[in-house]
């Protein structure tokens, strides 16, 4: 194999890398925002616990829905 294509299979290999790296961080990102869901939902009810809630015909009603 010839150097010119040494060099374009490893920029064709450094390419993959960095795109599946960068799908990595997307996957990352997307589980850290959703376990922060799940903390703010989990804080919420323990925030709420005890207090009465509202049903959902009145907030269809309210939303004029």
């Amino acid at each position: 194999m010839s150097t010119a294509a040494l060099k374009n299979k490893s920029r064709l290999d450094l390419d993959r890398q960095i795109r599946r790296g960068k799908a990595v961080l997307r996957e990352l990102r997307a589980a850290l925002e959703d376990l922060e869901d799940r903390r703010e939902l989990a804080a919420a009810k323990k925030r709420n616990a005890g207090k009465p809630g509202t049903s959902l015909r009145d907030v269809a009603k309210e939303l004029g829905l």
